[in-house]
């Protein structure tokens, strides 16, 4: 990357012109007051910080509760925790005349030490504590100013983010209902994912579906940037009711948006992550109601249609599988070429392994969690004419004894690979 640089600078002094190129250093923990001082001038933001020492069990909780505590989450102060061996612990010690013992501090943005306790405090305590020094938080600005600017879209989608991040982070730490009871008294095994109360639901992730539909009922919503929508991508959302029906309602919406722009990639992401919180989504139907423009027959994007496999898969969605890979299949046996794929040391290496894990094998087990053995087994066949590979034999027999057919297993285990 330096020459090409140079290159550019000496480009623009050579045709009479001043050339300035700024690179910004990547953040970096601060090692000093002064670094710590700017860092947080620089994000316009107060930070607590924790100085961990002998006695620092009471530290996790802490975190916990800055999470889970409804006042704090919403003003969402980031977090710094320093070792007691850190060279910024040390001197922030020795300037304020603090011993070695585990204590917390609410730093100000301009780097001055508000607060600080040597041990935990609770909620009630921290939030009276911010609300006595002005302190809001990104979240409550922005809430502040979209009540004097509704239509703001940036703002909403900035703010969508943050609520989504939050309630990831608080869903994490909301405790986990008792196991339901069996008939006989005895504790039923509980599934590995459930619902949140009501209450506790709309408390976590009220804001955050209520915005969610805001967003894409504007119209507009395909202008933000995608980290707004990144954080849907975390099954945790799934656990909420709220978010569950809030997606349903917005997903008509970006799908009348794909059949007028089958092409835009981030209409696709959007309606992908909103389909996974959904609990699923047929993309076959979807794909059947797009027009797609002329020469464009693949209009999905191939890591939407791997992430959709993925989701599918999870759910034990067999018939989806199927019925997106199979017309992928057939279509890809007409192709008449070679594949010579060379490793980074020159070596040859199996060229249908990237081709087995992203589509064959997710359509090979969907046939055998259906009971379609034999068409599973017509398959395997016939990858291993369109492209012999000495480790399919082994990749198609594990797959086989993992879905519960060790007969099927064996006989591909022996598959020969075709000469010439």
């Amino acid at each position: 990357m330096r020459p090409f640089i140079l290159m550019a600078v000496l480009c623009g002094v050579l045709a009479g012109q001043t050339a300035t190129i700024a690179l910004r250093r990547p953040d970096k923990e601060p090692e000093t007051l002064a670094q710590l001082a700017r860092k947080l001038k620089r994000d316009r933001t107060a930070t607590w910080v924790l100085l961990e020492g002998a006695r620092s069990e009471w530290v996790p909780g802490f975190r916990k509760a800055l999470a889970a505590d409804d006042e704090l989450s919403t003003v969402g102060l980031p977090v710094l925790s320093l070792g007691s061996k850190s060279p910024l612990a040390s001197e922030l010690r020795i300037q304020q005349g603090w011993g070695t013992e585990a204590r917390w501090v609410l730093m100000a943005s301009d780097g001055r030490s508000l607060e600080s306790e040597a041990g935990p405090a609770n909620p009630k305590r921290l939030a009276d504590l911010l609300a006595g020094h002005g302190i809001q938080g990104r979240i409550r600005e922005l809430e502040v100013f979209l009540a004097k600017h509704p239509g703001h879209l940036q703002a909403q989608e900035t703010l969508l983010g943050l609520y989504l991040r939050t309630a990831l982070v608080r869903t994490g730490q909301a405790p986990s209902p008792p196991p339901p009871k069996e008939a006989d008294g005895g504790a039923k095994k509980a599934d590995s994912e459930q619902f949140l109360p009501e209450a506790e639901d709309q408390a976590i992730w009220g804001k955050a579906a209520r915005l969610l539909e805001r967003v894409i009922q504007s119209g507009d919503w395909r202008l933000g940037p995608m980290w707004t929508w990144a954080a849907m991508r975390y099954p945790t959302g799934r656990l909420s009711p709220l978010m569950q029906e809030a997606s349903r309602r917005a997903l008509p919406v970006v799908e009348e948006a794909l059949r007028q722009h089958p092409g835009h990639y981030q209409a696709w992401a959007v309606w992908a992550q909103l389909a996974e919180n959904a609990g699923g989504r047929s993309l076959r139907n979807l794909m059947d109601s797009i027009t797609p423009v002329p020469g464009d027959a693949e209009f999905v994007p191939e890591s939407i249609l791997t992430g959709y496999i993925q989701g599918a898969r999870s759910r034990g969605d067999w018939a989806s599988v199927v019925d997106l890979l199979g017309p992928r299949w057939e279509q890809k046996q007409e192709g008449d070429y070679k594949i010579v794929a060379i490793d980074e040391d020159g070596l040859k290496v199996d060229a249908l392994k990237g081709q087995w894990d992203s589509f064959l094998k997710p359509l090979v087990e969907a046939h055998l969690r259906l009971g379609s053995t034999q068409e599973a087994d017509r398959i395997v066949r016939e990858v291993m004419a369109w492209m012999p590979s000495k480790g399919l034999p082994g990749w198609a027999s594990a797959l086989a004894a993992n879905c519960g057919q060790p007969a099927l297993a064996a006989q591909w285990a022996t598959l020969a690979v075709p000469k010439g």
